[in-house]
């Protein structure tokens, strides 16, 4: 819902084309959700929905651009959102980080902006010696850019 809500306010509609650039550049996906209510606006705040936005987007974007799914949420002060493993149904793999971050609606110039500082916030789990995925879904295009450490 928070995705939907997201795209609506930009004046998109289902099956808007999501371009993918960075690591994963040239794979483009078409979003498709169930239209909101209007009145389903009012049960988010901007920065939440956009939060919880971005998150959905980009979980399914792991799944379909790295080797891992998400497999376990991470704990404060690792500088990561999710941990990602091989088989989302064995818990606490721990193969890889995933840190996300959602844009509302933002420059190309924002977007590489939050890479670099997501970036270095990854490491704080610098020690898991694991891969990190950074994923910033900009929802007014719509884009994603994802940047692998």
């Amino acid at each position: 819902q928070a995705g939907a809500i997201c795209l609506e306010s930009q004046n998109h509609t289902p099956g808007v084309a999501l371009t993918v650039r960075g690591n994963a550049a040239g794979n483009n996906y078409h979003l498709t959700w169930t239209p909101t209510a209007r009145r389903d606006d009012a049960l988010w705040q901007d920065n939440r929905a956009t939060e919880m936005g971005a998150e959905a987007v980009a979980i399914l974007l792991a799944k379909n651009e790295t080797p891992y799914s998400v497999v376990e949420a991470a704990t404060s002060r690792t500088g990561i959102d999710f941990w990602l493993g091989e088989d989302p149904d064995f818990y606490f793999q721990r193969k890889a980080r995933l840190e996300i971050s959602g844009i509302r609606s933002g420059s190309d110039a924002a977007i590489a902006r939050r890479v670099r500082e997501k970036l270095v916030q990854t490491n704080q789990s610098d020690r898991s010696q694991t891969a990190v995925y950074v994923i910033v879904v900009e929802f007014s295009r719509p884009v994603a850019e994802i940047r692998v450490k």
